[in-house]
């Protein structure tokens, strides 16, 4: 082991991640055999397996087979198994995910007039892998509306958790990525995937309504400490309405009804407080992400007009997606429309786009982007109608849009896990204010 901070994620060695994942597989088996239904276990198995294969990413980056690596096979396999053995197909044609379906045969679109077939099928089997994760989530809240299988779901994100404090008490941190400091990821290889999938915990914790408060409140700080020991910033604004949300939702409900108005207000400006602390506290690390908010489009220009302060701007956020969008504005009037293909970025830049919008643009062209708005608004507009936890999710949707703007989550298996994750419960939440009765709870032996 070492202290020196490195650029990319110092992994842990067999030693160490072997015996903790043995030791990380026994409340797993425990939460799964408790989750309720087949839904709800293969839900809490899927994040645990994403969240583990992280801390093996020396192992799971790695061609391991037909040129695939060990995360693709992985996804690959989740997704196959979520497809044969726990989506019932007639959810396949629930109307929230016809947006979902217009982005997939853009894929296959775009990636046949681009010549590159192997970037669709890609892109096709990350939103297959959502599409599993987020029907998986439908179907187990109509076996069980109470989510009590989301408290057990908490389990899924113990190896983020415990690797990051083995990390700690090993001295074992990570370069940030923009060089001004220290990050503590567990030995996972970068602070944006494993933040991610941190945000993704800290959701379930929300939305475990059913759990014991004091596991619950215990585990949204852990989650909350973990993410700002990542230091990964998009993450960190990502999580500020979720975390204000929950904030004011749990001192509101924990006072009688008569006097919810006025706890709401106090709330209001206990959480305003805090938000004004947070930032006195971090304003040096956002400085520059304030200084591209007031000015942005001074920084969207030909790349060859950087200079060396502005290539350092948001960890060279602007001359990144200036690459991009110049590119793009490049090419040929039908990939103005239709993209220049998923993954077409690969080879040609050295980074991913880190936004999605900018992504998408290049990809899949202005009816790429036409989509991927759509599934955001068909998503908020059935949070906004949902029943019971219309600010919570509202919040949620808030900070996977924060999220989008300076990285991209539909490119990472932790982002696809944590929206499918998001809006099953949404189109759940949705429905069930339309149909107020729910099905009635079965066992797992009845599914």
């Amino acid at each position: 082991m070492t202290a020196q901070a490195l650029p990319y994620g110092p992994a842990f060695g067999p030693a160490i991640l072997l015996p903790v994942t043995a030791l990380l597989v026994v409340p797993l088996v425990i939460a799964a055999r408790r989750a309720g239904s087949l839904a709800g276990a293969f839900v809490i198995v899927a994040l645990w397996l994403r969240c583990i294969a992280g801390a093996y990413h020396l192992y799971m980056f790695k061609p391991l087979a037909a040129g695939l690596s060990g995360n693709a096979l992985l996804s690959i396999a989740v997704t196959g198994f979520g497809l044969l053995f726990v989506v019932r197909p007639p959810n396949l044609a629930l109307k929230w995910l016809l947006p979902v379906y217009a982005l997939v045969l853009l894929a296959l679109l775009s990636a046949g007039l681009n010549g590159d077939a192997a970037g669709g099928v890609n892109a096709a089997v990350k939103y297959a892998y959502m599409i599993v994760m987020l029907i998986a989530v439908f179907q187990a809240l109509r076996c069980d509306p109470d989510a009590h299988f989301l408290s057990w779901a908490m389990v899924s994100f113990l190896p983020l958790l415990v690797f990051q404090a083995l990390s700690l008490a090993l001295n074992l941190p990570k370069g940030s990525e923009d060089g001004g400091g220290l990050v503590w990821i567990g030995g996972y290889n970068h602070e944006a995937a494993f933040s991610v999938a941190l945000l993704t915990g800290f959701l379930v914790g929300c939305l475990a309504r059913s759990a014991p408060r004091a596991p619950r409140v215990a585990f949204l700080l852990a989650a909350t400490l973990g993410i700002f020991l990542a230091g990964y910033r998009t993450t960190i604004l990502a999580l500020a309405p979720l975390a204000l949300a929950i904030f004011l939702i749990g001192l509101t409900m924990a006072v009688r009804r008569d006097q919810r108005a006025a706890m709401a207000a106090v709330a209001a400006v206990a959480g305003l407080m805090l938000a004004s602390v947070a930032v006195l506290s971090y304003g040096d690390r956002f400085a520059d992400l304030a200084a591209f908010l007031a000015h942005p489009g001074s920084l969207i220009k030909p790349p060859r007009e950087f200079d060396l302060i502005e290539r350092q701007i948001m960890s060279a956020r602007p001359l990144i997606w200036s690459s991009y969008l110049y590119a793009w504005a490049d090419a040929t009037p039908l990939q103005h429309l239709f993209g220049l293909g998923p993954e077409s970025w690969e080879g040609v830049f050295k980074v991913y786009p880190h936004n999605t919008l900018v992504g998408t643009l290049y990809e899949l062209g202005w009816f790429g982007v036409a989509a991927m708005v759509m599934l955001w608004t068909v998503m908020a507009a059935a949070a906004a109608s949902a029943r019971g936890e219309r600010l919570l999710l509202l919040a949620a949707h808030a900070s996977f849009f924060v999220l989008n703007m300076a990285t991209m989550p539909f490119w990472q298996v932790e982002g696809l896990a944590l929206y499918g994750l998001l809006c099953g419960y949404t189109i759940y939440s949705a429905r069930a204010a339309i149909r107020p009765r729910p099905e009635p709870s079965r066992s797992f032996a009845e599914i």
